[in-house]
């Protein structure tokens, strides 16, 4: 009462809004480490942690495993579960503040505190550090120790960051204001700088040419020479020799003068010296096309960039919003969907579904439901209930699945190749950030996915994919391993 009453009302607001997100429960979760023993022949555990193992805890991003070497074994240690992040909390406490027009900001990295706090100045609440992905309560304590930053540049320099710190960061937003400068300048910036850009290139950049298609194909037999390289100085035998296997001695007596091959103990060996001579002469080519293309070094550092960009920064600023805060301050990604999916605001449905038509079926008296689709970001899913949270254009919606439907669409799909390792081919679609489409009922505070025969859709589910400007989607709704 005293704060509602002698301050500001956006001090008020911003206590409800931490109440409400769950900011005021327990902060840090420490857990001794503890090791694990694995052995060698279980191959499993050394891919990256199942989903399902993931989500023992609320907040993924801060898991952390190292691997040990012993002799006999491997051991998996578990270092440390942070703290969890509700975010299905978070989304639903922000989206009451903005439905009553009370606007919570992105975070400042000058400014914000851990968790929400009140701007007078600009009569908004701003999004505390605690809440960004990947940003644990240590380095916060960092970025605020070092405080004040006059750049992203000067942050840089002062706190030791991680790629993914660093793009978590900007992603949220936390440079706007001292950059001055649209977000997308931001992270090409900073992109540009991690992306490993070459200043001159020489042979010794071969590798990366080969494999970024930069070469032309009238040196397809350089290419091959330098493979052939590769693979015998895997084979180099002291300082003296390299030793030729059938593959290597079918290649190079193909070419090469086999005078020059030796035969010791019924081993085929050439001398270092005289294969380098060859070598040496062959790669002529491919120094003399580096040399007078200079466009060459332009096109892998074009390369270099968007496929860092790729791995990390793909999509708009409203996907960055939902990948490192799971709200969005700006629009919302699906806000332009068509209208060519009748999409609803669950909030006007009313709690009870609206029977559409009734027929007899033998004794039975069978109820068909007016169906209503509705689209949203996935922010949480609860295993134990069978539900998934929803950040809809309108605001958050519990989703209740059936059980069998739940673990249906929640399993992650993986697949062993040639040599028996394991593979993801297609994540759970109940993926924090995924995208869903509903065909369904309001049935009190739940909306339950349903689907007739008769339905325009196949599935009461689907994954959306993209969708582009015009609000047309591409979607699935079946799983990789559906018949």
């Amino acid at each position: 009462m005293n704060l509602a009453y002698k301050y500001p009302i956006i001090f008020w607001n911003t206590a409800c809004l931490i109440t409400d997100s769950g900011g005021n429960e327990q902060e840090d979760i420490e857990q001794e480490e503890w090791k694990e023993e694995i052995n060698y022949g279980d191959e499993d555990l050394f891919d990256e942690p199942d989903e399902e193992e993931i989500d023992i805890y609320e907040e993924e991003d801060q898991d952390e495993y190292e691997y040990e070497d012993s002799p006999d074994r491997k051991t998996k240690i578990k270092k440390k579960i942070t703290r969890t992040v509700a975010y299905d909390k978070i989304a639903t406490a922000i989206g009451k503040m903005k439905m009553t027009g009370i606007e919570v900001d992105l975070p400042d990295i000058n400014n914000s505190s851990y968790t929400f706090t009140p701007d007078v100045e600009k009569n908004v609440i701003r999004y505390g550090l605690r809440g960004i992905t990947r940003i644990g309560e240590d380095y916060i304590k960092q970025i605020i120790a070092n405080r004040p930053y006059s750049s992203l540049e000067d942050f840089l320099v002062k706190i030791k960051t991680s790629k993914t710190q660093a793009i978590s960061l900007i992603k949220a937003g936390c440079f706007d204001n001292i950059e001055q400068k649209p977000r997308e300048q931001i992270m090409y910036w900073y992109i540009d700088s991690i992306s490993d850009k070459k200043k001159r290139l020489t042979l010794q950049n071969m590798q990366m040419l080969i494999q970024k298609h930069l070469l032309p194909n009238e040196l397809e037999h350089e290419i091959r020479v330098y493979n052939f390289n590769k693979y015998l100085k895997k084979n180099k035998v002291g300082e003296e020799y390299y030793k030729l296997d059938e593959k290597a001695y079918n290649f190079y007596e193909k070419f090469y003068d086999v005078d020059l091959i030796e035969n010791i103990e019924e081993n085929l060996y050439i001398q270092q010296k005289n294969w380098d001579k060859i070598y040496k002469k062959e790669m002529d080519p491919v120094r003399q096309y580096i040399s007078s293309h200079p466009e060459l070094l332009e096109n892998l550092n074009n390369i270099l960039f968007q496929e860092m960009w790729n791995k990390y920064a793909l999509g708009n600023t409203s996907k960055w919003e939902m990948d490192s805060l799971s709200f969005y301050h700006g629009p919302h990604e699906l806000s332009n969907l068509s209208e060519l999916y009748n999409t609803v605001n669950y909030f006007n449905l009313p709690e009870n579904p609206i029977i559409d038509k009734v027929f007899t079926k033998g004794n039975k008296q069978i109820v068909l439901y007016k169906l209503n689709t509705i689209a949203g970001t996935v922010i949480a899913k609860n295993k134990a209930k069978h539900t998934v949270t929803l950040l809809t254009v309108n605001g958050v919606v519990n989703v209740k699945f059936y059980k069998t439907q739940f673990a249906k669409y929640d399993r992650q799909l993986s697949e062993r190749d040639n040599e028996g390792k394991k593979h993801v081919i297609e994540k759970s679609w109940f993926t924090r950030g995924n995208k869903l489409m509903i065909v369904g009922i309001r049935r009190d505070d739940f909306f339950i996915p349903k689907n007739y025969s008769n339905s325009k859709f196949s599935s009461s589910i689907m994954l959306i994919d993209s969708i582009n400007e015009n609000g047309i989607i591409t979607s699935k709704s079946g799983r990789e391993d559906d018949d």
